[in-house]
This record gives structure tokens, sequence and C-alpha cells, in this order.
């Protein structure tokens, strides 16, 4: 479509007439303004946020079609050969302002999605009555309709979208439009047929892009990256979620003042999601993990018996790592890892075996007693619980309910960390604990019915 001299003088004119608005208008002009207002505004200026990102997809397709143009010309000449234009439409953007070559590449794909895919989308985002994600979903579902859908079907499933975006949230617009062919089908058969069809493909697809790399950054710390299918990714999700939610209370009673210590509260929740995902690795079911190639998934810890009686001597796992003897002592406490008790010509002693540790039986029974983590002040359920000696088993060579505790991923390494002596009570047979330097025995006081 040719392009007049005045239509080119009219958008010179609206940049110029927006530039000159902000120009005017400085940012400390927001200060004080009444928070009624300026949700209304804010609401405003997002609808118009949104009509810009219409004429910058506008603008950014006017560059893509001309260099298309410019490398379809250079074909022309003998045998094909010509000049290559190797610089993207993205790259040239992002040279231009802001440096964001993947997001300049978002939206030049974006852009021709819309064109492509589309009839009344861009109209309705030019008009701030949608926003770009909500275009860019709408474009997408219509692009995944089959190819025998008629124009008027198509026509229906946009219309339809279009006014689901205006009550829905992105992520219910998502889902939606993973039915759009409910917007045409009379039959439920066959709408649930399209999406059962439409999800195969995306769940083959996305477990093509699955992948897990991790490596070690020598400072004791180990960064990964990783890619899962959506279903695992939301069983990720959750579970981390619910050990690092922040109303969960995962500090403990101060002995001096009696009162609650929330550690942990001053976190980013990133790093509590870190924090969360070490607990969730020590909690997985090792013991029933396959193995390869003849070799088991268990981790061994091996450590002298004077480190499992208290000793300072660093231990390390069946692969070299070394750590410290206070995290040996309370990894050997969980079924996760191995204890390989060895003496002073690191000859093994000890494996531990099956017998060492809470069998199911006797961790149901704490369970019931314990009511979750023992720890005075914390809340954390029994799911997210480890089973504790209270005795070490290389001391007392008994696993017994009488001698044992549950308790959070955070206070098992608090208790051995600090050194506190726990019991049960004689009285009423509930797990209490004594902090270092305290002469007084503190219990969780969580209601038990």
């Amino acid at each position: 479509m040719a392009v007049t001299a005045l239509e080119t003088e009219m958008v010179e004119a609206c940049v110029r007439s927006l530039e000159g608005a902000l120009d005017a208008t400085p940012t400390s002009s927001w200060a004080g303004t009444d928070p009624a207002v300026a949700r209304d505004l804010l609401t405003r200026l997002a609808r118009v946020e949104a009509r810009i990102s219409a004429h910058t997809m506008a603008a950014a397709r006017v560059l893509e079609k001309a260099r298309q143009a410019a490398r379809d010309a250079t074909r022309g000449g003998a045998d094909g050969a010509g000049p290559a234009t190797t610089t993207s439409t993205g790259s040239t953007i992002s040279i231009d302002f802001g440096g964001d070559r993947h997001g300049a590449a978002d939206l030049v794909n974006t852009a021709n999605r819309i064109e492509e895919q589309t009839t009344h989308t861009e109209a309705a985002l030019a008009a701030g009555e949608i926003s770009t994600k909500q275009a860019d979903v709408i474009a997408r579902a219509l692009a995944s309709l089959p190819d025998d859908v008629l124009d008027a079907q198509r026509h229906t499933c946009e219309r339809t979208l279009l006014k689901d975006a205006q009550k829905l949230t992105l992520k219910d617009l998502r889902a939606r439009a993973r039915r759009i062919t409910d917007a045409y089908k009379t039959s439920e058969d066959g709408v649930d047929a399209d999406e059962d069809t439409l999800l195969r493909q995306q769940e083959e697809q996305a477990r093509a892009k699955t992948s897990f790399s991790m490596w070690d950054n020598r400072d004791g710390t180990h960064t990964g990256r990783f890619t899962l299918p959506e279903a695992q990714a939301v069983m990720l999700k959750t579970a981390l979620d619910a050990l690092a939610a922040p109303h969960q209370k995962v500090g403990t009673v101060n002995a001096a003042t009696g009162e609650h210590d929330e550690v942990g509260f001053g976190q980013s929740y990133p790093q509590r999601l870190g924090h969360a995902f070490a607990a969730l690795v020590e909690l997985l079911p090792a013991d029933r993990l396959p193995s390869n190639g003849g070799v088991s998934a268990v981790v061994t810890v091996n450590l002298d018996l004077s480190t499992l009686m208290g000793g300072l001597k660093a231990a390390g796992l069946s692969d070299g790592t070394r750590i410290s003897a206070e995290q040996a002592r309370r990894l050997a406490c969980t079924a996760q890892l191995v204890p390989m008790v060895l003496n002073g010509r690191s000859l093994p002693l000890d494996l531990g075996s099956a017998n060492r540790y809470f069998n199911q039986s006797s961790r149901r029974a704490m369970e019931r007693r314990d009511g979750g983590c023992t720890a005075p002040g914390c809340d954390r359920d029994p799911r997210w619980c480890e089973s504790h000696h209270l005795t070490p088993h290389a001391m007392s060579r008994t696993t017994d309910i009488r001698d044992g505790a549950l308790l959070c991923t955070f206070h098992h390494h608090r208790v051995h960390d600090q050194g506190w002596a726990g019991r049960i009570n004689p009285a009423d047979g509930h797990v209490e604990w004594r902090p270092p330097g305290s002469t007084t025995w503190q219990r969780n006081t969580r209601w038990r019915p």
C-alpha cells in the first residue's frame, strides 16, 4: 500500500506532539497526586502505551519490509549473486536505541504475526482496547487454528478473544485461547478433540525443548539453567512456593528474650526460592531413584567416627566434594544420603543401612505425635520435615521414635550447627529443645487435637 506524503507528515507530527507533551511534563509533577487520580491516570497511560505499541509495530514492519525488499533485489543478479544483508531488523532497532536485540526481535515477530494472522486485533491495539501481550496471545491463537478453518470461523474466533480480553487476565486469556475452537464448533466433543490435539502438540514441542545444565562457580556454589514442560514447571514452582512462602515462620525462639526470631524474612524472594530448592533436593527419595549402569543414585557421606561423635574434621561426599563436620552430621540423619563411617585408616567401620533410619511406620507415628517441625515457633507441616535422632545413632545404636523428632530443613541445620539439646518430655511424650547457653527447655506450642 502506497503511503502519501500527507500521511507521512501526520505520523511525524504525531511523534513530535508526543515528544512535546512529555518534555513539558516532568515526572516530579506526579508528587502529591491523589492516589485515586493516580490510579485512573495510570490506567489511561497503559492504554496510551498500548496505542503507541501499535505504531511502534507499524514502524518495525516498514523496516522489515524494506530490508526484505533489499535482500530480494540483491538476488536478482546473475547466478543469484549479490551482497548479502546480514543485519536483522531487530539488531538494527536495538542499535538505534536500548541495545536489546532479543526485545527488538520479539517486537518485529509480534508485529508480523499480528499483521499476518489477525484482521481486527491491530485496530483494537491502536485504540488502546487491549495490551500488546493480549494482542500477541490472540495472534498466536489464530495461528494455531487448523488449516481448514473458514474465514468466517477465523473472524468469529478473533472477535470472541477480543471480547474476552476486556474481562480476562492475561493468564486466563491464554487458557481461553487454547479452547478457541469452541467459538465456532457446535459439538463439545469436537472442541475437546481440537484442544487435546493442540495440547499434545504443545507438550511434544515442550519435551523437545526440555534441557538442564549446571556448572561449578569454584566458590562453593553451582549455577544452572533449565527449561521444563509446563506441567512439571508448575509442580516445581508449587513445591518451592510452599517451602519459601513468606508467611511461613522459619525462625526460632530467642532464648534470652523469648521472642520469635523470623530468620530469613529479610531475604529476597529469589533467595528464599533458592533455599527452598536446596531443601527440596535434600528431600528427594534417593533410595527410590533408578540406578544407571549399576551406579546407585544414592550419595554417601564419608566421615571419620570422631566427626560423627562431634569432632571438627571435615567429611566428603562420594564424588570427593568436601563438607563441614556439622553439615556431615546433619546429612547423616537423613535417608537421602548414606553415612559411611571410617576409622583412622579410612576403612569403613559402619555403612548406614535401612535399619539405621526411621521406617515408614515410625515416621508416621512421629508425624502424628509432633504435627510438624518440633522447633519452638516453627509451623512447617510434616511433609517438609526430616527425621532426626535426638541421640546420634553412632552413640545410641538405635532407631526409636522415643529418641526421634521431626525438624524442618532450616531447624535441622540449626540444631546441628549450634548444638541444640533435645529430649522427649517424660510427662506427655512431646519433644523439647534447649538452645546452647540456655537452661530452659522449650517446645513447639502448636495446637494438637
